[in-house]
């Protein structure tokens, strides 16, 4: 069974610094913005309440 990916809004400080690659790829040419937090994605999976930036 495959792993369920976290979804942005929910990664806390520590996961966030042991996982630099994946966020770096997640945050590059953001097209998302949450509206509940305020972080961006280049996709909407990543997201609770996403918002298309363009």
């Amino acid at each position: 069974m495959a792993k369920k990916e976290k979804r942005l809004c929910d990664w806390k400080k520590k996961y966030l610094s042991e996982n630099l690659e994946q966020l770096f790829t997640i945050v590059r040419e953001p097209k998302f913005v949450c509206e509940k937090c305020g972080r961006v994605a280049n996709k909407k999976k990543w997201l609770h309440k996403p918002l298309s930036i363009k």
